[in-house]
């Protein structure tokens, strides 16, 4: 899996429908993915690849398996990442409780999306922005790509 460290290599298995299904489906090929900022630049730029990890759950775990939490009331962090899971009583609200911005600007509400992988298998896209509510006990796992 020394592919993962090309950028040509990784464009070129995102699209081949038939290589990604495969490397998504692999627990392996993920991980390696997982431990590679170029692998994971080149997943985080195509919404064919997200769409791929969001539909498998061997990349979603493998993706987990390198998960960070961002917890604490009213943290927040900027970047590029997939947001895995949310804390049961993280409140959605842009102008006083907790939210993300998505790679598209939109910033979807996550009332019903809080189980493992929910909000990501809903909205496929990277986040750029996440911000807990005001309570000091909520997180936000997220992998950072």
């Amino acid at each position: 899996y020394g592919v993962v460290s090309s950028s040509t290599a990784m464009a070129a298995i995102i699209g081949n429908s038939t290589a990604l299904n495969a490397v998504v489906s692999s627990s392996t090929a993920m991980a390696a993915i997982a431990s590679s900022s170029t692998a994971m630049a080149a997943i985080a730029s195509s919404s064919i690849a997200l769409s791929a990890i969001a539909a498998s759950t061997t990349a979603l775990d493998a993706i987990y398996a390198k998960k960070k939490r961002m917890s604490g009331a009213s943290a927040s962090l900027a970047g590029k990442f997939i947001i895995l899971q949310i804390s049961n009583d993280n409140a959605f609200d842009t102008s006083r409780y907790g939210y993300a911005t998505l790679s598209d600007g939109s910033k979807p509400k996550w009332d019903s999306y809080k189980d493992k992988y929910a909000y990501f298998k809903q909205y496929k896209k990277i986040a750029t922005y996440m911000k807990n509510d005001t309570d000091s006990d909520d997180w936000i796992d997220y992998f950072q790509c």
